[in-house]
């Protein structure tokens, strides 16, 4: 179904050639944007997307975990920057959903979609709007999620995590979350917060450790002063106020029998240390989120590794660690040292059947390499 073949094939359909240039097009188009939705939506098959609305959505799973936190007794969300709708589409079917968006083509996509997938009886009404300027009767509702745009078609090349103002700008994001109180912020998880919004429930949200959310929470849909890490599908959580976050680092010691890297969404949320205090780990770096330990952990949020040696920060020792072990495949993890791990494997000229990890870091202080094996 994904081979760029099949494309060529339809393009020559007679069917599909006695239509309207624009139809043809449009078919096209969103067999493509189906195609990629499936990696974000099970369902996509059906839906109707655009493209800016596709790159934004939810992922099912995480969208699901979301509206699985909601709180008892909610009837009424507004899904502000609705998109295509993956944040309304897993809502129970008790609570009706207002989708609102200024984008009268997304609109038309969430139509379409909340009709087609919402469980049974869900009531959902879709609104063209500006988001700042949307208006909703005293008690006719008992929260918001809120899904600002965070980069244009144009920055696609970037990366997720690059430092910007959302569109609506902090000012209105602001203004909205206190006009509703009850709100489910979604953000980039690189997102550098306002003051007033850093002092809500951060929650940084993995899936299988890639960190996709920062979610913001607040009134009675979080916790103020509280920060907050997930990993999906397993659902593994951790969790403190800030004031422990912080006190829960520096407990720092020489390796052990166990390397730990803890998942991107921990290392987002900075609570590697309170993941660290739980399981009896400890860092191997004041500035760094690796870990160590003499047990073996098991853990959703802890990817584990058995330490092999202890090796210098020196390519002629390095080369001669891989050439002795006829080490062919080679994975670089780095953190807390300024190394490039595509140029350290050239030097390195891995050759042979075999396959290991070097992690490039600093022990209490110190460059060294660790030669590690993922368990």
């Amino acid at each position: 179904m994904d081979d760029p073949r099949d494309d060529l094939s339809l393009a020559a359909a007679p069917w599909l050639r006695a239509l309207p240039a624009w139809q043809r097009t449009a078919l096209l188009e969103q067999r493509g944007l189906r195609l990629r939705g499936l990696r974000k939506q099970r369902r996509a098959a059906g839906m109707l997307f655009t493209p800016l609305g596709l790159q934004q959505m939810t992922t099912d799973e995480i969208a699901r975990y979301k509206a699985a936190r909601l709180p008892h007794g909610v009837r009424a969300i507004a899904d502000l920057c609705c998109g295509p709708g993956g944040d309304s589409l897993p809502l129970p079917p008790h609570i009706t959903v207002f989708g609102v968006d200024r984008d009268a083509e997304a609109l038309r996509a969430y139509r379409h979609n909340v009709a087609l997938h919402r469980p049974s009886g869900g009531s959902a009404m879709a609104v063209l709007a500006d988001v700042t300027r949307f208006e909703a009767r005293t008690g006719t509702l008992d929260g918001i999620f809120l899904d600002p745009a965070r980069r244009t078609l144009a920055d696609t090349h970037r990366d997720r995590d690059f430092d910007t103002e959302p569109e609506p700008g902090w000012d209105a994001l602001t203004a909205l979350t206190r006009k509703f109180r009850n709100a489910v912020l979604k953000l980039g998880p690189g997102t550098r917060l306002p003051e007033d919004l850093a002092e809500e429930e951060c929650e940084y949200i993995g899936l299988r450790d890639e960190c996709l959310e920062l979610t913001v929470r607040t009134g009675a849909f979080g916790r103020r002063g509280w920060v907050r890490a997930v990993e999906l599908p397993a659902g593994a959580v951790v969790e403190a106020t800030w004031a422990d976050r912080e006190d829960s680092f520096g407990n720092v010691q020489e390796p052990g029998a166990w390397f730990y890297e803890p998942v991107k969404s921990v290392v987002r949320a900075h609570l590697f240390g309170i993941v660290a205090a739980q399981h009896g780990l400890w860092q191997l770096d004041a500035r760094t989120a690796y870990l160590g330990g003499d047990e073996a952990v098991e853990s959703p949020l802890l990817k584990r590794y058995r330490v092999l040696k202890l090796l210098p920060v020196d390519e002629r020792a390095l080369r001669a660690e891989l050439a002795a072990d006829d080490v062919g495949t080679l994975e670089i993890k780095k953190r807390g040292l300024d190394i490039v791990p595509e140029q350290w494997r050239k030097k390195l000229k891995p050759k042979g059947p075999n396959a290991t990890t070097l992690v490039f870091t600093r022990l209490q202080g110190k460059p060294a390499v660790l030669r590690v094996e993922r368990q």
